[in-house]
C-alpha cells in the first residue's frame, strides 16, 4: 500500500466549523472554495426549516476532506481574527486574480469580500 503522506484514509471528512446559522457557514464555504478547497455544509437545509432542530443537533456543519483540514482551519482562523478584513485604502479588489497556483495572503481579503457579496446578493 502506497503512503500518501496523509494520516487519514482518502474519502474521510472532518468537521471544521459548526453553527446554528447556516448562512455563516455558507460564507466560510465560499471563502474556502475561492482558495480551491472543496467544502460542503451538512444539515444546513433542515436547520433553515426547523430552527429548534439546529439547537438540538448542535447546528449545521462545514466539512472538508481530511487532506485539506489543516489548510482550511488556518484560513478560517484568519477570518475569525480579522486578518481578511479590507482596509479603507486596500486596492486588493482592483488587482487581477492569478489563474494558477496558491492565492497570496493579500488577495484572500478581496476574495473573502467577493464571496460574501456573491452569497448575499445572488443567493445559494
Amino acid at each position: 500500500m502506497a503512503n500518501t503522506g496523509y494520516s487519514s484514509n482518502p474519502g474521510d471528512f472532518e468537521t471544521i466549523a459548526r453553527s446554528t446559522v447556516p448562512s455563516e457557514l455558507a460564507v466560510m464555504q465560499a471563502l474556502l472554495e475561492s482558495e480551491r478547497i472543496p467544502a460542503f455544509i451538512v444539515d444546513g437545509g433542515i436547520h433553515q426549516l426547523h430552527f429548534l432542530i439546529a439547537v438540538a443537533t448542535g447546528g449545521a456543519r462545514l466539512q472538508v476532506a481530511s487532506e485539506y483540514a489543516a489548510a482550511a482551519r488556518r484560513i478560517l482562523a484568519d477570518l475569525a481574527t480579522g486578518q481578511l478584513m479590507l482596509e479603507e485604502d486596500d486596492k486588493t479588489l482592483h488587482e487581477p486574480l492569478e489563474e494558477k497556483g496558491a492565492v497570496p495572503e493579500n488577495k484572500r481579503r478581496g476574495r473573502a469580500l467577493g464571496a460574501a457579496l456573491l452569497f448575499f446578493l445572488g443567493g445559494s
